[in-house]
């Protein structure tokens, strides 16, 4: 493997990509990441990627994008160029994920039975996320009905978990979550809570380190404040310690509200994503959910700014959390007995999903000790 990464180092090279400092190298159980040669100081700049070298809508080749809607996504149109083995460097693709790395990780290859079993947040988002790829796929299926459906899915997890945000003016037409790019080199970069800034300029892409590093010791960039379960659906992947996690308790807060309070929450932008961890506000989407369902007149104004009213909702929907929060045990609890006791899906899938779900149950425990 090694000899593959020091040839990839050189054609990035060859294409003005400049790195110090730092090295790609193989770290067991995680794949490939990027390590320190040297001491690093804060503020370094370890690696520069050149305009030149980016791939992007505007390097999509032409055969392939006149066969393809002109409405298809950034990210559907890099998975066409890869899926068509138009990428740039062969070596690139001999040293990424496999396809059963992804089906080891990424919930949306996963059987259907386990799927069903994932936590609230990672369900919707993987609900969401099949509909982006069924679209794409879509436009693909059309344009190039001889390529197959594995394929471009792979191609699609590849561009889903190794892009950067890349904003240019071509790209004003798109969703801020499809500007996309793939950057040679530094979509080895494994992800940390915190990690090197990565910043674009009309030269390119400049990635400096957020700390002193030693020699040897493994550097990171952040893809984000992420909770594990949207690291957990987006790149099959959770965090030991995650300083973003927090919980989701739609399943549990929405069935318990009126058909009048679903409504009443809608019309002013809550319907779901009601998510608490240990530093949450009394102005958060969560409390106002309880405080409607507390309460038979609505005073906006005093739960969108975390005060207590008259009819004292505040107090009564943090006296709901204990019950909430201890319905949720049972559920983790059934959670982890049906993975336990099901027969679908590798041991890898599971025991990454039970990992998950007993992160979950430590977060719950905590906010049961916890004086709202």
């Amino acid at each position: 493997m090694q000899a593959l990464i020091d040839k990839y180092l050189n054609e990035a090279r060859e294409n003005g990509v400049l790195i110090s400092g730092v090295t790609p190298q193989v770290i067991s159980g995680r794949g490939i990441g990027m390590v320190a040669t040297r001491q690093l100081e804060k503020d370094e700049a370890i690696m520069t990627i050149p305009t030149e070298a980016i791939r992007s809508l505007h390097t999509i080749p032409h055969d392939v994008s006149m066969k393809l809607s002109p409405d298809m996504s950034i990210h559907g149109l890099l998975a066409a160029e890869i899926a068509l083995h138009n990428n740039a460097s062969q070596v690139w693709s001999q040293i990424i994920p496999t396809w059963e790395d992804f089906q080891n990780t990424v919930p949306l290859l996963w059987p259907e039975a386990l799927q069903e079993l994932l936590p609230a947040e990672a369900k919707s988002l993987l609900i969401k996320q099949k509909a982006k790829f069924e679209a794409d796929w879509e436009a693909f299926r059309i344009g190039f009905p001889k390529q197959d459906r594995q394929s471009y899915l792979y191609a699609w997890f590849l561009v889903g978990t190794r892009t950067f945000f890349f904003d240019s003016p071509e790209m004003t037409l798109y969703p801020m979550h499809d500007r996309l790019s793939l950057l040679p080199v530094a979509d080895l970069f494994n992800h940390s809570a915190t990690g090197c800034e990565v910043s674009f300029r009309d030269e390119g892409y400049t990635i400096a380190t957020d700390r002193h590093y030693d020699a040897g010791e493994e550097i990171f960039t952040s893809y984000g404040d992420h909770t594990n379960d949207f690291l957990l659906a987006e790149y099959g992947f959770i965090l030991e310690h995650n300083p973003w996690d927090q919980i989701c308790l739609d399943d549990l807060i929405i069935p318990k509200l009126s058909a009048t309070q679903i409504s009443a929450l809608k019309e002013k932008g809550y319907s779901g994503e009601f998510m608490l961890h240990n530093e949450s506000k009394k102005d958060d989407a969560i409390f106002i959910a309880l405080r409607v369902l507390c309460s038979n007149v609505f005073n906006w104004q005093k739960f969108e700014d975390g005060d207590e009213d008259t009819g004292s909702s505040l107090a009564e929907g943090i006296a709901l959390l204990p019950e909430l929060l201890n319905e949720y045990k049972d559920r983790i609890a059934e959670a982890k007995t049906k993975i336990r006791k099901l027969s679908d899906g590798k041991e890898a899938q599971k025991s990454l999903l039970w990992k998950r779900w007993e992160q979950i149950e430590t977060i719950v425990e905590g906010l049961l000790e916890m004086q709202w």
